[in-house]
């Protein structure tokens, strides 16, 4: 594995320095980056995605441990320091560009890449890891659905991401980290928390901790939620005006449901209208994402 000198003379030779704009931050404790690697179980005959390789330290070890590895990496200076290094493995494919497609979907040409059963093992670009993690959860959804042109899910996730995320992905409610993403995450996912990574780990050095987590999609759990859109935009609506009373935020036509149509949901899931958002435990979300659907599905 790269160490600090060998990552910094590969970025030196190749006229390189990290970027701050692309939140750039390599690890750099060899021990850390196995346990990323342990802790993601490759059997060796799956097909992984690694958004942000950046030198490749992770890359290397990940091409030894299974059938092939997906890379993806925005930087083009750091694509060709890596196409040199890296390029003649047969089990190596580097795609040059943004991971997502905005900031709600995964690139096509990403997906096209990969398939069913997909790993995700990364050490993530802090800009990208919420709604990155999120997205692979929701296209995982579409695909036990039958949805998606590529077929592509995931079946398990393995990262490093700042502690202060990862706190929000196995939030309870009531908390100050639960939000969309908690909700998320307990519905479509089962969240196992690894290693605290201190920042003395990651060079440039940052300014927040951070943490490994593994989260396995759960397919059985997935199959219970009706529909993910309307799921996330009754997040949205709820959790967008955090403070209020979810009774207060539902006394007006929204995304196409009726105020009443939005109170029946509610009162199905058996949310009280005095509650703030925090304070509705995923179970009941779901219940009221599936109540609107069923009923926008019975008007249709």
């Amino acid at each position: 594995m790269q160490t600090l000198r060998e990552i910094r003379r590969l970025l030196t030779e190749a006229g390189l320095k990290p970027r701050k704009r692309l939140g750039q931050s390599f690890l750099i404790d060899g021990n850390l980056l196995s346990m990323v690697a342990d802790l993601a179980d490759l059997t060796g005959d799956e097909v992984v995605l690694e958004p942000g390789p950046g030198t490749g330290t992770l890359t290397e070890e990940l091409l030894g441990r299974t059938r092939s590895v997906v890379a993806v990496e925005i930087d083009l200076g750091l694509c060709e320091l890596l196409r040199k290094r890296l390029g003649g493995h047969e089990n190596f494919t580097l795609i040059c560009g943004d991971v997502l497609a905005g900031k709600h979907a995964i690139s096509p040409a990403v997906l096209e890449a990969l398939g069913p059963g997909t790993h995700l093992v990364s050490n993530l670009p802090y800009a990208i890891a919420t709604p990155l993690i999120a997205e692979c959860l929701l296209v995982s959804w579409r695909a036990t659905r039958g949805e998606g042109a590529s077929g592509c899910g995931f079946e398990r996730l393995t990262f490093t991401v700042q502690r202060e995320v990862a706190d929000r992905l196995s939030a309870s409610p009531g908390s100050a980290s639960y939000g969309p993403v908690s909700v998320l995450v307990a519905l479509l996912g089962v969240v196992r928390p690894g290693r605290a990574v201190p920042a003395s780990a990651f060079w440039p050095r940052p300014k927040v901790a951070s943490r490994i987590v593994r989260i396995d999609f759960a397919a059985a759990r997935a199959g219970e939620l009706a529909d993910a859109e309307t799921l996330q935009w009754l997040l949205s609506l709820l959790f967008g005006q955090r403070r209020k009373q979810v009774g207060s935020l539902i006394r007006r036509p929204a995304g196409g449901f009726s105020a009443d149509a939005l109170r029946a949901a509610l009162s199905a899931a058996a949310v009280d209208p005095t509650v703030r958002a925090e304070q509705v435990p995923p179970q009941k979300y779901l219940a009221a994402a599936n109540a609107l659907a069923c009923g926008a599905a019975n008007d249709s």
